[in-house]
């Protein structure tokens, strides 16, 4: 356990405080620290890649359905709260929000956090629970680089990532790929997107 915490403690110390987003570029170099840290703490512990994954049964349609009501209800509650949302700010959203956040988010989060906390515990139903819960708080960056009026999404988005990271935990906890988790996530963002695109929100 303490293994886990200290590899959470390095993640978030250089995540939050290194300036990435004063580095030139339209692609956030803090998504590169990402996929290096998810390949070194892989490495250096050994952890499992597995990608084979049975897609088509009644578990992977009751997870789908799962994330894509969590979808719609967060899509709906922003809507009819009229809560300002900050992704149109986002230069490149649509590869932030379909591939670069689906893919390395579940990289650190569900591959490399869970897996580890796997190793020390075992595949329980807590270790979906906990990383969520960093997954969440993970989300509070918002309230360093995003002006005031976007404090009310970043504390719902911090509800909603709780959900969407316990979904994914479970996840990868049932099917055992790191390919099911990437896979919820990006349903669940792909929302989103849709609905930006249809200005639902």
């Amino acid at each position: 356990m303490i293994s886990f915490f200290v590899l959470v403690i390095i993640y978030f110390g250089f995540s939050w405080g290194l300036p990435w987003h004063k580095i030139p570029s339209t692609i956030s170099f803090s998504y590169v620290f990402d996929l290096l840290f998810a390949l070194g703490v892989s490495f250096f512990f050994r952890l499992p890649w597995k990608f084979k994954w049975h897609f088509f049964n009644k578990q992977t349609l009751k997870a789908f359905s799962e994330v894509f009501a969590l979808a719609a209800g967060s899509i709906a509650a922003i809507w009819y709260m009229d809560i300002e949302i900050p992704f149109r700010l986002v230069q490149n959203l649509e590869w932030h929000l379909l591939l670069f956040a689906p893919v390395l988010e579940e990289l650190v989060f569900r591959q490399t956090f869970q897996r580890v906390l796997i190793g020390n515990v075992g595949g329980k139903r807590v270790t979906s629970m906990l990383v969520a819960s960093i997954f969440a708080f993970s989300h509070l960056v918002g309230l360093s680089v995003l002006p005031v009026e976007y404090i009310p999404f970043i504390g719902f988005q911090v509800f909603y990532t709780f959900v969407l990271g316990v979904i994914c935990g479970q996840s990868l906890l049932k099917f055992h790929s790191v390919l099911a988790p990437v896979a919820m996530h990006f349903i669940f963002n792909l929302s989103f997107y849709i609905a930006l695109q249809l200005e639902i929100i």
